[in-house]
């Protein structure tokens, strides 16, 4: 299995590691993506205001996501693997219970976790 991680080269080249291993996402992952978004991130300058605002990091980060699911499923489909995919009860075509199927898969696996979250640990001030 491969790690892919996404994000800003620029940042990446300009700034520091802010984790206390010195290392940041791209020297750890197999795969770095680059959303190619500046290293500040803020995309746009408000007149009278300090610092820029819209991170155009999400909005990148989910494009390339979205980029991946589809060229996965175009990968399966051409192998002729199908799975329950979860759509806009807007897609004309499909059934209103269409998503019913992703639904049950998603609560089988539920049901197969035996995931029991410890308990908080009690705070340290207190």
């Amino acid at each position: 299995m491969k790690v892919v991680g996404v994000t800003s080269l620029d940042n990446h080249k300009r700034n520091q590691a802010t984790h206390s291993s010195g290392e940041k996402l791209a020297d750890i992952v197999d795969i770095a993506i680059d959303n190619c978004v500046p290293a500040q991130d803020a995309l746009v300058d408000v007149e009278s205001w300090k610092a820029p605002v819209a991170a155009g990091s999400t909005a990148a980060f989910v494009t390339i996501a979205m980029a991946l699911v589809a060229q996965v499923a175009a990968e399966l489909g051409k192998r002729g693997v199908s799975m329950p995919v979860f759509v806009s009860p807007n897609v004309e075509g499909l059934s209103l219970d269409n998503n019913q199927p992703v639904f049950e898969a998603y609560q089988r696996s539920l049901d197969r976790q035996s995931w029991n979250p410890p308990l908080a640990a009690p705070h340290p001030l207190k």
